[in-house]
């Protein structure tokens, strides 16, 4: 005994089934060649924390103050705004290795040796790539010290 589908009894009765095109315009309307979607999903967007040195939480809290600006988006202004000038200070770091070692880059001096404090950022998911991304093309070392070096840069130039 064959089992009978839909489509086999469509088949067997020579006819094409019957589609409803009601709302056949949203269907299309999400698809593009293949099975992609045009639509795309709202970008998620995580809780992190980088940890910055101490005098840079009031700089930032009165950033926030006055542009109405969250942590992320000043980090991110800070990254692009002083993006040539972190270039610089990679490409002006000192190099050690070299002979015995493999030759690596120091990292950039941090402007302000003191104690650190957590600085709480939200950014979209593919943020924090670009951030990894800059830190290894920058040399920095960690997301938390690209931004003090960003940030330090950021608020004494807008100051």
């Amino acid at each position: 005994m064959t089992e009978s589908t839909p489509t086999t009894e469509f088949l067997r009765q020579g006819t094409d089934p019957v589609v409803d095109t009601a709302g056949l315009d949203d269907v299309l309307a999400r698809r593009s060649v293949g099975t992609e979607t045009v639509a795309k999903a709202a970008p998620v967007i995580k809780p992190s924390v980088v940890h910055v040195p101490s005098s840079l939480l009031s700089l930032v809290a009165a950033e926030r103050q006055r542009s109405g600006r969250s942590n992320g988006q000043i980090l991110i202004d800070a990254i692009e705004a002083g993006h040539d000038h972190l270039v610089k200070l990679h490409n002006e770091s000192n190099s050690i290795g070299g002979r015995l070692f493999t030759a690596r880059t120091a990292k950039p001096q941090l402007p302000v040796a003191q104690p650190l404090s957590p600085l709480n950022v939200r950014l979209y998911e593919q943020d924090y790539e670009v951030l990894d991304r800059l830190v290894t093309e920058l040399g920095a070392g960690s997301r938390s010290r690209l931004a003090t070096l960003a940030l330090a840069f950021y608020l004494d130039a807008s100051t």
